[in-house]
């Protein structure tokens, strides 16, 4: 029995699984180069450049170039600028209709109503929205309005950069004093957060989060139902270098116990790291892939990761040396992944269940995998970060997560490069791939 597996608790598990422009007025003649009756531009009888000439009141005149009393020129009622300090004044820009009033935004490009406001370039309202780019409290902002092209009828609708889910608050994680490594190519941190909904598990992650990388999310429970988070930190940490975003159930060297292979504890986890993905305020703020979720687990976790295989979020499930302890076609039904069952031969405890539910679930149309090594027993060489065991999960992460059909993913696990299809000493069999 290996760290963290606590057997008993296994054989008696369930099923439950965010300057004023021009400052002058009238600085030119009374009527302006091309009349008060007529000129380009105008909607009504105006001449080129809007109601009271090119640039607005101040540099323009009182009925400078372009006509007396003009509805419009050039550009439309309402210019380039915003509706109240954007770029070229309170109702104006090139064409305005009565010239810059005001100059620069108050608040400048990103700000209450910055550069780009309620009416853009060449309309009533036009190509930019009802607040610049980011929204009110700027790029990423969290009371968003409007965003980039956003506004009552601008390009883009009334969400800004960083969209509408930017509120809330946020609580910082600890970094647990722990390290681990892996082969990929990231730098691997792990952290705990006392945040309802995560307060219960332990956070491996790349280093380096803002960038342009964005990581899928992996959630994993523990062999025996444990709550210890560093149970399978060697497999965690490879794969988190890999560029994955890994919560444990678990906190670091706890003695509690899931007690039953509920789902409940990865689920939260899901919902949390969303929610965390979508504040301006999160440390993880648009680093999360939450398209690509996945959940999987050892033994009990296995169960844990099985029962939480209905939750329409997921795009793939895995179990690793575990199956339920009884068919459950209510469970099976609610299947809509794809699914992985990597098992330790005959000597594994979890081998009938295991193969079990590989039946069940392939008779149903549901592209799946086992492979099964004779002679590894239950979890194999899981806790070696790159025994045969992980290199299975990764690849069948990388596959299924991030697209990789090379021999480090769908390559590795199906096909003419199978490493596992006819080896020796392995047990591999599918449906429904692809």
């Amino acid at each position: 029995m290996r760290k963290g597996h606590l057997s008993t608790t296994i054989l008696v598990a369930g099923i439950l699984g965010i300057a004023l422009g021009g400052c002058g007025n009238s600085t030119q003649g009374s009527p302006g180069s091309g009349g008060t009756t007529s000129g380009s531009g105008g909607e009504a009888t105006v001449g080129t450049g809007g109601t009271t000439g090119t640039g607005g009141t101040a540099s323009g005149g009182t009925t400078g170039s372009g006509g007396t009393t003009t509805q419009s020129g050039t550009g439309g009622k309402t210019g380039s600028g915003g509706s109240a300090p954007g770029t070229g004044g309170t109702a104006s820009g090139t064409g305005g209709r009565i010239g810059g009033t005001t100059g620069t935004s108050t608040p400048g490009s990103g700000g209450t109503a910055a550069s780009g406001g309620v009416v853009g370039t060449g309309g009533t309202t036009g190509a930019a929205g009802g607040a610049g780019t980011g929204g009110r409290m700027g790029t990423g902002g969290r009371a968003i309005d409007a965003g980039a092209g956003g506004g009552a009828s601008g390009t883009g609708g009334s969400i800004g950069t960083g969209g509408s889910t930017g509120t809330g608050t946020c609580t910082a994680s600890v970094s647990t004093g722990k390290t681990v490594s892996g082969s990929g190519t990231h730098k691997v941190v792990m952290e705990t957060n006392p945040d309802t909904g995560i307060s219960t598990g332990t956070i491996y992650r790349p280093s380096d989060l803002g960038g342009a990388e964005k990581y899928p999310i992996l959630v994993w429970g523990e062999g025996g139902c444990s709550q210890d988070g560093l149970s399978n930190q060697a497999a965690m940490g490879e794969i988190a270098s890999h560029g994955y975003f890994i919560v444990a159930d678990g906190t670091p060297g706890s003695t509690a116990a899931n007690g039953s292979g509920a789902a409940a504890p990865l689920l939260a986890y899901i919902t949390w790291a969303i929610a965390e993905n979508g504040k301006s305020c999160s440390a993880y703020y648009q680093s999360l892939d939450t398209t690509k979720i996945a959940t999987d687990g050892f033994s009990c976790g296995g169960l844990m990761s099985e029962n939480a295989s209905g939750d329409s979020r997921l795009t793939a499930v895995g179990i690793t040396s575990s199956g339920l302890f009884s068919a459950d076609q209510t469970l099976y039904k609610k299947i809509h992944t794809p699914f992985k069952i990597l098992l330790g031969g005959s000597t594994d405890m979890a081998y009938t269940n295991g193969e079990r539910d590989y039946t069940n679930i392939s008779a149903l149309g549901i592209p799946i995998l086992l492979l099964s090594k004779d002679g590894a027993g239950h979890g194999g060489d899981l806790f070696t970060a790159k025994g045969d065991f992980n290199t299975v999960n990764l690849a069948w992460l990388n596959w299924q997560l991030k697209g990789d059909e090379t021999a480090t993913g769908k390559g590795l696990l199906v096909g003419s490069s199978c490493k596992y299809c006819n080896a020796s000493g392995w047990e591999f069999k599918s449906a429904n791939i692809p």
